[in-house]
């Protein structure tokens, strides 16, 4: 009777997996038939490649030259100088550099929308980082190993990332400070043990007046090692991925501590981190009584293969695969700062611009699809 059962039990429990991967193909397909139908040119191509893995040369030359006509490509061309650095800024826009006309968001705007990573445009500005001072703080170039949780190589090495180019440009050494900087945050009880208390003005930090700097040669992540991870291969191993999973379930938790830390360097004098995590951060939050999930932090979680390793995370993309509706549209209440356009911190716009609500719920669309794929839910 015992091994009758245990045979049934098996044979059920593949009837389920099959009904399973059915549900899983049939959502697939919904989403890409929408997205196919309706989105930009840059999202067709990433749906068909990244993920169907069924294009061809024909079609990816037509969809380059649609790209390339677009009006913000044709400004960050047009902004590109002799040397190929992109417009007057760097590290996002300035009173002389627009929200695209920068090296920074210029390069990631690029990575993420041309077909072509030999594009001219893109080629020649990852080479700028070869031969041009970045100047992110005024004095040149800031090293990360100095530094916790920012410098401009650390800036610099998530555009080439983004940019698709790790295998041509060596960004070896803030890979592995990214790893390490992760790596630090399950060798400690807090942050709090770690970095200094400096009293402040309360406008220029927190509510405190307080502001915690890490000392030189530190250690702590942010946005920028997450966004170099997400978008490399050289570091996946089981013991980075699981030691990455540790980081992010430590950081998820809610420590009990009742202040807004503002983590600084001192570099002569106290400079912002670039979008440290936080102990006790989320992947989404509360608007009037709405969860509204953050598809950046989501989709960059997944991209590093977190999604059956750290429970909120598998959360949200649980709630994202059930907002899916029957035509393949994701209908999730997220956070519109954390999409639309693009800049230093946040952003994943590929359409033109949200006046039609078809464009808007295509560039939501694509990045659930990203997720669910990465997560492989899909």
């Amino acid at each position: 009777m015992q091994v009758q059962k245990k045979g049934n039990d098996m044979a059920n429990q593949k009837k389920y997996i099959s009904a399973a991967d059915h549900l899983h193909h049939d959502v697939l397909d919904k989403m890409a038939g929408f997205l196919l139908e309706n989105a930009n040119p840059s999202i067709v191509f990433h749906v068909k490649n990244d993920i169907l893995n069924n294009i061809t040369e024909e079609e990816k030359a037509t969809l380059q030259e649609q790209v390339m006509r677009e009006k913000i490509i044709q400004l960050i061309i047009a902004c590109q100088k002799e040397n190929g650095w992109l417009g007057n800024g760097f590290h996002g826009p300035n009173k002389k550099a627009g929200p695209y006309e920068n090296q920074e968001v210029g390069v990631k705007y690029l990575g993420e929308k041309l077909i072509y990573r030999d594009t001219p445009v893109l080629k020649n500005a990852i080479e700028a980082f070869r031969t041009m001072k970045s100047d992110l703080f005024g004095s040149g170039d800031t090293d990360c190993d100095q530094y916790a949780a920012t410098g401009s190589d650390i800036i610099k090495a998530a555009c080439v990332a983004r940019a698709g180019y790790e295998e041509s440009f060596d960004i070896s050494k803030e890979i592995a400070v990214s790893l390490d900087s992760f790596r630090r945050v399950t060798e400690i009880h807090s942050v709090t043990d770690i970095v200094k208390i400096r009293k402040r003005r309360p406008e220029r930090v927190n509510p405190e007046g307080i502001a915690y700097v890490f000392p030189k040669h530190e250690k702590w992540p942010c946005r920028y090692h997450l966004d170099i991870l997400a978008h490399t291969d050289s570091w996946r191993n089981e013991e980075n991925i699981s030691m990455l999973a540790e980081a992010f379930c430590k950081l998820l938790q809610d420590n009990g501590l009742d202040y807004s830390p503002a983590y600084c360097v001192d570099i002569g004098h106290l400079v912002g981190c670039c979008g440290a995590f936080r102990e006790g951060m989320a992947l989404g939050g509360d608007k009037g009584g709405t969860h509204q999930v953050y598809l950046d932090l989501v989709e960059y979680m997944c991209r590093c293969g977190l999604y059956g390793l750290v429970p909120e995370l598998k959360e949200e993309v649980d709630r994202i695969y059930d907002s899916i509706d029957e035509q393949g549209i994701c209908r999730i209440n997220f956070c519109e700062n954390t999409l639309k356009g693009m800049g230093p911190y946040s952003g994943g716009q590929l359409e033109k611009d949200w006046k039609s609500k078809t464009r808007k719920l295509c560039d939501v669309t694509y990045r659930a699809m990203v997720i669910l794929y990465h997560a492989e839910r899909i």
